[in-house]
C-alpha cells in the first residue's frame, strides 16, 4: 500500500531532535532532513509531551534560557504534541524491560496512530506494532514511497 506523505504520521524520538538542535555529527544531516520534512508539511510529525520539557531542560543548561525558549517555540510550531495521559504511563509500565521514557514515546505514538518512530536507538523500543527506523532508513523509505 502506497502511503501519501501528507498522511504519514511519524513520531520523532528525542534523540533525533537533539541531533538536529545540537548539530551532532555524524547524525545531524539525516535528522535535519527529517525535521525539515515535518516543517514543510511533507509528513505529519509528532513528539511526545515528555520530549518538550526534556529538550528545554538540557538546552537551557547548555545554551541558556532565551535560546531554550526559542527552540521550544520552534518545536511547537513544527510538531504536533501528543498529550501524556495516565493510560500511556500505565501501558509503558506493562513492559519490564527497556527505557521507560522510550516506552512512553512508543505508547504515545500508538495512541496517536503514528505508523513509524524515527529514532537512532531502535533497541530500546518494543519490536512489534510500529515500524522503527533510523533517520537514514526513514529518508530512504519516504523517498521510495513518494517516487
Amino acid at each position: 500500500m502506497a502511503i501519501s506523505g501528507r498522511n504519514m504520521k511519524i513520531l520523532v524520538d528525542t534523540d533525533v531532535m537533539f541531533d538536529t538542535l545540537t548539530k551532532r555529527e555524524p547524525f545531524y544531516k539525516d535528522s535535519a532532513i527529517v525535521w525539515s520534512w515535518v516543517s514543510e508539511g511533507l509528513v505529519e510529525g509528532y513528539i511526545s509531551a515528555i520530549s518538550v520539557n526534556n529538550i528545554f531542560y538540557i538546552v537551557r543548561k547548555l545554551n541558556g534560557l532565551e535560546y531554550a525558549q526559542r527552540l521550544v517555540d520552534r518545536i511547537l510550531e513544527d510538531f504536533e504534541i501528543i498529550s501524556l495521559t495516565k493510560d500511556i504511563l500505565k501501558q509503558a509500565r506493562t513492559i519490564d524491560s527497556g527505557d521507560y521514557e522510550d516506552l512512553i514515546q512508543y505508547f504515545s505514538a500508538l495512541h496517536e496512530g503514528c505508523e513509524i518512530i524515527v529514532t537512532r536507538n531502535k533497541r530500546d523500543f518494543p519490536q512489534i506494532g510500529l515500524k522503527l527506523m533510523t533517520p537514514k532508513e526513514f529518508i530512504d523509505y519516504f523517498t521510495n514511497e513518494m517516487s
